[in-house]
């Protein structure tokens, strides 16, 4: 599964796709996730990983070690693409349309899937976009969420409105999940850290088997779409949640940190 995000959201959640990817491959998926530094906020994935001192791999020759090693890699883009830092990193903070496909169509990897959280409501259009850039991954979906009027983040909740785009037998569907309006308290406890040290320990605090907190079900709302294919089952909630409670998350987390 190739998980990527293209930041850039009008309200800063934490890296919830870095402790998705972590805690879907505790379930038993193989994952290769794209990181960067910080673009549009304080922290890109790249910056949390230093804290959590977990190593990207160092070359595309070292992704199937760390894929029988822990069941994840971390990749950045700029091994697979080494002009796309200076082209883009920095460069462009907000949406634009090199950010509907880019993040999944430069992690040029085999792969069987792939789930990207898009900071815009046009998740069809992505999909649309992945799939003739992509035809060698039969697969995948494409999500946000709407949290008000012009305030999207890239990854699927449980509040606002949720919008996700499937691809299945090269067959696409799209739907919108209206929830309630996101709390006070919601925002609070899913906001961006001001620091790495901060957006860190939240990430890994989501990752712990105690506590059933909005961050918690967050991630392991994005996880269970990682493991089923864009589809949060029962099963695959499931699933998840027993790798978060059990401690198989928090292990996997200290062998990543480990093997530094």
């Amino acid at each position: 599964m190739v998980v990527a995000g293209s930041g850039k959201e009008q309200f800063k959640t934490f890296n919830v796709s870095t402790a998705a990817a972590i805690l879907a491959a505790a379930a038993g998926t193989p994952v290769v996730k794209g990181v960067s530094r910080s673009v549009s906020a304080i922290s890109g994935a790249a910056d949390i990983l230093d804290v959590l001192r977990i190593r990207p791999v160092a070359d595309l020759a070292s992704i199937p070690d760390a894929m029988r090693k822990t069941n994840i890699a971390f990749v950045s883009y700029p091994l697979f693409c080494p002009r796309y830092a200076a082209r883009y990193d920095g460069v462009f903070d907000t949406i634009n349309p090199a950010s509907f496909f880019m993040p999944v169509a430069t992690l040029c990897v085999r792969a069987s899937r792939f789930l990207f959280g898009l900071a815009h409501t046009d998740v069809e259009l992505s999909a649309r976009a992945l799939q003739s850039i992509r035809p060698d991954i039969p697969a995948g979906a494409v999500v946000s969420t709407d949290l008000t009027d012009g305030e999207t983040v890239d990854e699927y909740c449980g509040v606002g409105n949720a919008h996700l785009a499937r691809i299945t037998s090269g067959l696409l569907s799209a739907t919108i999940r209206a929830n309630d309006a996101p709390t006070r308290e919601w925002r609070a406890a899913v906001a961006h850290r001001p620091t790495h040290a901060g957006n860190a320990a939240l990430a890994a605090e989501a990752l712990a088997p105690a506590g059933d907190t909005p961050a918690t079900r967050l991630v392991e709302l994005n996880a269970a779409l990682i493991v089923d294919s864009g589809a949060a089952t029962k099963d695959s909630l499931q699933r998840v949640r027993h790798a978060r409670r059990s401690g198989e998350a928090m292990r996997l987390l200290t062998r990543l940190s480990e093997s530094r």
